[in-house]
Protein backbone atom coordinates (compact mmCIF):
# COMPACT_ATOMS: atom_id res chain seq x y z
CA UNK A 1 0.00 0.00 0.00
CA UNK A 2 1.57 3.47 -0.97
CA UNK A 3 0.78 6.40 1.21
CA UNK A 4 1.82 10.18 1.06
CA UNK A 5 3.45 11.89 4.13
CA UNK A 6 4.36 15.88 3.63
CA UNK A 7 7.51 16.97 5.28
CA UNK A 8 7.96 20.73 5.60
CA UNK A 9 11.45 22.43 5.11
CA UNK A 10 10.60 24.13 9.16
CA UNK A 11 10.36 20.41 10.48
CA UNK A 12 13.19 17.95 10.75
CA UNK A 13 11.01 15.01 11.58
CA UNK A 14 7.51 12.82 11.11
CA UNK A 15 6.06 10.53 12.93
CA UNK A 16 3.88 7.43 11.60
CA UNK A 17 2.19 3.99 12.67
CA UNK A 18 2.90 0.86 10.25
CA UNK A 19 -0.06 -1.67 10.35
CA UNK A 20 -0.05 -5.03 8.62
CA UNK A 21 -3.50 -7.04 7.10
CA UNK A 22 -4.30 -9.24 9.75
CA UNK A 23 -3.90 -12.75 7.34
CA UNK A 24 -0.07 -11.47 6.77
CA UNK A 25 2.02 -14.16 7.49
CA UNK A 26 5.03 -12.73 10.09
CA UNK A 27 8.22 -12.13 9.13
CA UNK A 28 10.34 -8.96 8.54
CA UNK A 29 9.35 -6.98 5.67
CA UNK A 30 11.06 -3.59 4.38
CA UNK A 31 9.24 0.03 3.56
CA UNK A 32 10.83 1.31 0.68
CA UNK A 33 11.06 5.27 0.53
CA UNK A 34 10.90 7.58 -2.19
CA UNK A 35 10.65 11.46 -2.66
CA UNK A 36 8.69 13.80 -5.08
CA UNK A 37 10.24 16.98 -4.09
CA UNK A 38 8.69 20.05 -6.03
CA UNK A 39 11.16 22.71 -6.92
CA UNK A 40 10.52 26.33 -7.60
CA UNK A 41 12.06 29.39 -8.85
CA UNK A 42 13.92 31.33 -6.71
CA UNK A 43 15.63 34.83 -8.38
CA UNK A 44 15.09 33.24 -11.89
CA UNK A 45 17.28 30.05 -10.68
CA UNK A 46 15.20 26.88 -10.02
CA UNK A 47 16.14 25.07 -6.84
CA UNK A 48 17.45 21.66 -6.58
CA UNK A 49 16.46 19.20 -4.42
CA UNK A 50 17.59 18.83 -1.49
CA UNK A 51 15.90 15.92 0.22
CA UNK A 52 17.59 12.29 -0.41
CA UNK A 53 14.77 9.38 -0.02
CA UNK A 54 15.71 7.21 3.53
CA UNK A 55 17.22 3.72 3.16
CA UNK A 56 14.57 0.77 3.84
CA UNK A 57 13.06 0.60 6.96
CA UNK A 58 12.77 -3.08 8.52
CA UNK A 59 9.60 -3.69 10.17
CA UNK A 60 8.46 -7.27 12.08
CA UNK A 61 5.36 -8.56 11.45
CA UNK A 62 4.32 -10.59 14.35
CA UNK A 63 1.98 -13.59 14.79
CA UNK A 64 -1.96 -12.90 14.36
CA UNK A 65 -3.21 -11.48 17.38
CA UNK A 66 -6.82 -9.45 17.63
CA UNK A 67 -8.67 -7.68 20.04
CA UNK A 68 -5.69 -7.42 22.96
CA UNK A 69 -5.72 -3.93 24.64
CA UNK A 70 -4.58 -3.29 27.79
CA UNK A 71 -6.98 -0.47 29.14
CA UNK A 72 -6.60 1.76 32.59
CA UNK A 73 -9.25 4.31 34.28
CA UNK A 74 -7.64 7.41 36.15
CA UNK A 75 -9.23 7.44 39.88
CA UNK A 76 -11.78 9.52 40.48
CA UNK A 77 -11.26 11.06 44.09
CA UNK A 78 -14.09 11.06 46.14
CA UNK A 79 -17.62 10.08 44.81
CA UNK A 80 -19.56 11.97 42.49
CA UNK A 81 -22.53 13.87 44.36
CA UNK A 82 -26.64 13.32 43.84
CA UNK A 83 -27.47 15.37 41.00
CA UNK A 84 -24.25 16.30 39.47
CA UNK A 85 -21.85 15.09 37.35
CA UNK A 86 -18.54 13.80 37.86
CA UNK A 87 -15.11 15.32 36.64
CA UNK A 88 -13.78 13.85 33.98
CA UNK A 89 -12.57 10.59 34.03
CA UNK A 90 -9.42 9.25 31.46
CA UNK A 91 -9.28 5.78 29.81
CA UNK A 92 -6.31 4.96 28.77
CA UNK A 93 -5.01 2.08 25.97
CA UNK A 94 -1.59 1.05 26.10
CA UNK A 95 -1.28 1.38 22.13
CA UNK A 96 -3.81 3.04 19.83
CA UNK A 97 -5.94 0.34 17.85
CA UNK A 98 -4.84 -0.21 14.21
CA UNK A 99 -8.65 0.02 13.65
CA UNK A 100 -11.39 1.16 15.71
CA UNK A 101 -12.73 -0.30 19.11
CA UNK A 102 -15.44 0.51 21.26
CA UNK A 103 -15.65 0.90 24.74
CA UNK A 104 -18.78 -0.07 26.36
CA UNK A 105 -19.54 1.71 29.96
CA UNK A 106 -22.13 0.38 32.37
CA UNK A 107 -23.17 -0.50 35.45
CA UNK A 108 -22.34 -3.86 37.04
CA UNK A 109 -25.69 -4.11 38.34
CA UNK A 110 -27.30 -3.20 35.29
CA UNK A 111 -28.74 0.13 34.01
CA UNK A 112 -30.19 2.56 36.52
CA UNK A 113 -31.97 5.91 35.22
CA UNK A 114 -30.25 7.94 38.05
CA UNK A 115 -26.78 6.99 37.35
CA UNK A 116 -25.53 7.32 33.64
CA UNK A 117 -21.89 7.75 31.64
CA UNK A 118 -21.92 10.72 29.52
CA UNK A 119 -20.97 9.51 26.71
CA UNK A 120 -21.88 5.60 27.20
CA UNK A 121 -19.58 4.72 24.37
CA UNK A 122 -15.74 5.73 24.19
CA UNK A 123 -14.48 4.87 20.54
CA UNK A 124 -10.91 4.77 19.98
CA UNK A 125 -9.39 5.48 16.94
CA UNK A 126 -6.05 4.39 15.19
CA UNK A 127 -4.83 8.00 16.67
CA UNK A 128 -6.28 7.61 20.32
CA UNK A 129 -4.55 6.64 23.48
CA UNK A 130 -6.76 8.47 25.89
CA UNK A 131 -10.99 9.54 26.07
CA UNK A 132 -12.55 10.98 28.92
CA UNK A 133 -16.25 10.33 30.13
CA UNK A 134 -18.15 11.86 33.04
CA UNK A 135 -21.05 10.13 35.34
CA UNK A 136 -24.50 11.90 35.89
CA UNK A 137 -25.75 11.36 39.35
CA UNK A 138 -30.07 11.83 38.85
CA UNK A 139 -30.95 14.23 41.81
CA UNK A 140 -33.58 11.28 42.66
CA UNK A 141 -30.76 9.13 43.76
CA UNK A 142 -31.69 7.13 47.10
CA UNK A 143 -27.91 6.29 48.52
CA UNK A 144 -29.86 3.86 51.30
CA UNK A 145 -31.33 1.44 49.46
CA UNK A 146 -29.29 -1.58 47.32
CA UNK A 147 -31.69 -0.68 44.15
CA UNK A 148 -32.25 2.93 43.80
Amino acid sequence: MVENYVILSEVDEIHFRVGANINLGKGLYYIDWSITEESFTFAGVETANHYHAPAKTMVEVVAKVTGKYSFSVQNLVGNPVKGTTSPSIAVMVSNAPFTDVNVNLSLLGGDNANMTFEPSVLMFSSTDTVKYFAINVGSDWDMTTANP
